[in-house]
């Protein structure tokens, strides 16, 4: 008889959770760490006609848009791994629930 039902691999649902956090971490220290201090650059840092035709306040707003997608890409990723996790849990509970219904039930 073949095999029924959903099987779940607990170990690579804890590794995937495992580098899914720490990609969420390396991915918001890089990118933090290599993007601080770009919206904070002096208002002459594109010299005076760059200040003239909007050139500073350009960068800064999109060097702040790069920083904020890359604080939600970190966030999404470490909201994943927390998920994935989660989800282990709860497949383990659940057999677990499954084998104490079939043991009481083998017992009536």
């Amino acid at each position: 008889m073949a095999e029924q039902g959903l099987k779940v691999d607990f170990d690579a649902l804890t590794g995937y959770a495992s580098a899914v956090s720490g990609l969420a971490s390396e991915v918001g220290n890089v990118g933090t760490g290599t993007l601080n201090g770009t919206t904070a650059l002096p208002g002459d840092c594109f010299g005076k006609l760059g200040n003239e035709v909007g050139l500073n306040a350009a960068f800064q707003a999109a060097a702040q848009a790069q920083l904020d997608a890359l604080k939600a890409a970190s966030t999404g990723l470490a909201g994943l791994g927390t998920a994935v996790g989660k989800a282990r849990d709860s497949y383990i509970a659940q057999e677990d629930a499954h084998k104490a219904a079939i043991t009481k039930a083998a017992r009536v």
